[in-house]
Formats: structure tokens, C-alpha cells, sequence
């Protein structure tokens, strides 16, 4: 799912926008980067720090919006999920209602913890939860593994592999949201550990550069020759766990790409220093400057999918404010203000996702990325920007509100994958991951954190929490609270 970080390509070139981003005083105390973009740039800079979060409050007729969506996004998995198995279908075209006849580790994991959304919300009864999930969890006992995990890929109905590898960072979602469930239903905690007693992570790190290999080739029996290596990935999902079962050591962490080396050909110029978090040896840090002023952490492609997918898990804002939270932060309000401002579309939200001709590809802003080719931003998805719902929800609900209001990209089962905001066209299909990443990021927004909640409680991860707790990203000393 992560692309590789060592690609070459052309550099795209650089243009300027006028951006003012709020840079919050008191961390704790702000939701998100909330300055509309309309404000002018004379404005005073001691006006821009405001240390209240009214302009992202939202009214019950919004929760109400965001309830339905849900519930609409619900019905996806309780119409589609195979009978038989519990096994979630990779993606429903929408056009013949058909849904695939496969699905990945990951749908299997997200669809159980969607299901545990679903209970929260009101939408099933407990018992019909642990029914859904039991039937699940009873058919990853039965399912081919590999050194106690499970592969990447598998047929419904007949469970069979359809691809012999095994991935790092599907795996990870796949043994968080069992760890999850073995949480919430302690009826279902001897189930859930009877899969994940095999599971060893310490398999898939290469001590050499402290990091984890994107996987392993059954059919080559070797490793992958790359490496996940940047922290703003949704890999981090596989450091977080990997660390909260403590299978690799803590300075993990510190060996995890801030930005890219110098050694490596990539599309911004990474700013070093150094720091030091708790005992660990000191280790290089840095950041990108967004249009010459804004500090932030790269990711690969730039796209919301790799820097928020691991906030469903893990409440960055809340547990990280002066580093994976803050960084957050500004993403969703570049993409914001990349996607209105600089490229003149109605709506906003770039990640990986299907698009209107049948295909799949990674859609993000390319300054926000490493990755020297750039990527494309032709394409606007709704479950890039609801990612971003309990940093932003104001401006969440006033996009998902725009998509409906300008595009035909609500079916029956809540948005359709994706739409060309200059076109209109739309991707009429629904993907079990991004209907996923919608629901749980609208659970976690309405009922307070739950899942990051629930997933604060798997091994130890309160141990993980200090440890983030305490890396600050962005040196005090620069000002950038406006992009000139």
C-alpha cells in the first residue's frame, strides 16, 4: 500500500499561493487550524492565535448528517459481508451492484472494528455484534498462514490465497483491530488471542536500518528489498503495534524517516536538526517548508490517507500535540486550502482511491510529499477529508456537504468513491477500506475517541503514548503562522 521510497522522476514545479494556517498557542485547547482562507494577509499575526475553537463547532443538525452517513455507510458491510465467511468484499461496483470476489487483510480487520462502530452508534444490538464477529474470527482460525500470519489476499468464498505474500502494514491493521476487539469484547478475548499468540512482528524488522520490510515473497522466500521507512506513513500503524507488544525496541522509532536523507533524490529540501526523546540516543529530525514559510513533515505522496489513517487507532491531537499532532493539523488545512485556493476546486481531500475510468491511483499535494515525480490532483475523495473530522469537523461537514450539493456522489450506501472536480465524473464504486476509514473516523468524532480509546489499552501502549508525547516537530524558533 506504500509506495517506494527510493523512485526518481521529474521535479514538479513550484507555485505560489497566498495561505494563512492558524498555529494554535495552546495545543490543547484548539481543535484544529481553524483561520478561513478569506482572511487578508494584513491581519495581524497576534489575531490569527485564536484560543477559542468556536469557528470549528457544528450543530446537532450536523451530527445528525454525519449519523446518517454513517448509517447509510453501515449498510455497505451489513448488505455486503459473505454470509458464510464473515469476509468483508474488497469493493461493490455500485453500476451492477457487484461486489468482488476477494478481499485483503485489512478490509478484514477494519470491517470488525466497524462493526463495533456499528454497536456504538446504536445501529446493531451486542449480541448481533458478537455474532458478526465471531463468524469472522472463525474464519481467520481456518485461513492459510505463513509463521503465524495471515496473507495478504484471499478468495471468497473458498478462503483460498490469491497472492503468496505476506504485507507488513496490512498485517499491522489487520492485528490491531483484533487487538482491539479482544478489548471491547472480553466474551471474545480467547478467540482473538488464539490468533494473535503467533504473530511476532520482530519476523518483518530489519534491525539494520531499524525498520520494517514493506513484506515477504513466499514464492521468492526472501524479504522485500525496500523498507518502510518514513514516519508520516499509515505504516506507523505496524510501529505502534510492533512497539506496544514490544517485538522491537524502542529506538525504532527514532530510526524512522522525518524527512527523506539528502542521499536520496526528493521533491522538497529537508531542513535537519537534531533532538532527543526520553533516554534514547539523539536522532536527526527535520521538516519540509510548505511555500518557503510553513513547517511540516513530509509524507511520500503527499495524500490525508498516509498522514491520518493511523489516527483512528491512535489519538495523535490529543497524545502527540507537539509532534504527530500538530503536523496533522497543518496537513488538513493545506489540503484545504491547496485543493480551494490553489487549484480552484469547489471541494477538497486527496488520497489513494478509485477513479472515475475504473482504475485505482494515489492522488495527494505534491508539496507535501517526497516523492520526486510528484502526484496526481486531479481527484477528490470524501474519506481523505472526513479523516480529518476530530481535527476540523466544521470544515469536514461543510466539504462533505459541497460534494453532495455539486456532484451526483451519494448512493446508497453514502459516497461513492470519488469524483474529477472539474469534470464532474464520478467513481461509482465503494471500497471496503475508505467506507472503513468513514465510519470510524465518524465513530471516533461522535463517541469521543472510541476506538483510540479502546486501542490505549492494548499491550503497552500507554508506554508508546509517552514516548510520542515528547517529540516536538517544529523548532520554536521559526514564525510561521502565515504563508506568504
Amino acid at each position: 500500500m506504500q509506495a517506494r521510497w527510493d523512485d526518481s522522476g521529474a521535479l514538479m514545479p513550484k507555485k505560489l499561493i497566498q495561505v494563512i494556517i492558524l498555529l494554535p498557542v495552546i495545543l490543547q485547547l484548539l481543535i484544529g487550524c481553524v483561520v478561513p482562507p478569506s482572511l487578508p494577509e494584513s491581519i495581524p499575526k497576534s489575531d490569527l492565535l485564536l484560543k477559542t475553537p468556536e469557528l470549528q463547532l457544528i450543530s446537532t443538525q450536523d451530527s445528525l448528517y454525519l449519523r446518517t452517513l454513517a448509517e447509510d455507510t453501515w449498510n455497505f458491510f451489513a448488505t455486503f459481508v459473505d454470509s458464510a465467511t464473515g469476509l468483508i468484499p474488497d469493493n461493490l461496483d455500485a453500476r451492477n451492484s457487484a461486489p468482488s470476489d476477494y478481499t485483503s487483510a485489512t478490509n478484514i480487520g477494519l470491517y470488525m472494528v466497524c462493526v463495533a462502530a456499528a454497536e456504538d452508534l446504536g445501529f446493531i444490538t451486542h449480541e448481533k455484534a458478537m455474532d458478526y464477529i465471531t463468524l469472522t474470527l472463525s474464519s481467520l482460525q481456518k485461513m492459510e498462514r505463513y509463521k503465524g500470519f495471515h496473507l495478504n489476499w484471499y478468495g471468497i468464498p473458498a478462503m483460498e490465497v490469491t497472492r503468496q505474500y505476506v504485507s507488513s502494514v496490512d498485517a499491522a491493521w489487520l492485528y490491531a483491530s483484533i487487538a482491539a476487539i479482544s478489548v471491547k469484547y472480553p466474551e471474545l478475548n480467547n478467540g482473538c488471542q488464539n490468533i494473535l499468540s503467533g504473530v511476532d512482528f520482530a519476523w518483518l524488522y530489519d534491525p539494520v536500518p531499524g525498520q520494517f520490510y514493506l513484506g515477504y515473497d513466499l514464492e521468492k522466500q526472501a524479504f522485500s528489498p525496500y523498507h518502510y521507512g518514513m514516519l508520516c506513513s499509515e505504516s506507523r500503524m505496524v510501529s505502534y503495534l510492533g512497539l506496544a507488544w514490544k517485538q522491537v525496541p524502542e529506538s525504532h522509532w527514532t530510526q524512522l524517516y522525518r524527512v527523506l536523507p539528502d542521499s536520496v533524490d526528493q521533491h522538497g529540501l529537508a531542513h535537519h536538526f537534531s533532538q532527543q526523546i526520553d533516554q534514547l540516543p539523539s536522532f536527526n529530525s527535520g521538516y519540509y517548508l510548505y511555500e518557503d514559510s510553513l513547517q511540516i513533515l513530509p509524507s511520500w505522496g503527499g495524500s490525508m490517507f498516509e498522514y491520518l489513517m493511523p489516527t483512528l487507532f491512535v489519538d495523535e491531537q490529543r497524545d502527540a500535540p507537539m509532534g504527530l499532532g500538530e503536523n496533522d493539523k497543518r496537513i488538513i488545512a493545506i489540503h484545504r486550502d491547496y485543493a480551494l485556493d490553489r487549484l480552484g476546486y469547489q471541494v477538497w481531500g486527496m488520497s489513494p482511491c478509485a477513479t472515475p475510468d475504473g482504475g485505482y491511483a494515489v492522488f495527494g499535494v505534491s508539496d507535501l510529499g517526497s516523492n520526486k515525480k510528484g502526484s496526481r490532483e486531479d481527484i477528490v475523495t470524501p474519506h481523505a477529508s472526513v479523516l480529518g473530522l476530530s481535527f476540523a469537523p466544521r470544515w469536514i461537514v461543510d466539504n462533505l456537504e459541497m460534494l453532495e450539493k455539486s456532484f451526483m456522489i451519494r448512493g446508497d450506501y453514502g459516497f461513492f468513491d470519488s469524483v474529477n472536480p472539474q469534470t464532474g465524473e464520478v467513481a461509482e464504486k465503494y471500497l471496503a477500506l475508505d467506507q472503513a476509514m468513514i465510519l470510524l473516523s465518524i465513530n471516533n468524532y461522535l463517541n469521543s475517541g472510541s476506538l483510540s480509546k479502546t486501542f490505549k489499552q492494548v499491550g503497552e501502549m500507554d508506554r508508546v503514548l509517552e514516548l510520542i508525547a515528547q517529540e516536538q516537530f517544529f523548532p520554536l524558533s521559526v514564525d510561521s503562522s502565515i504563508i506568504k
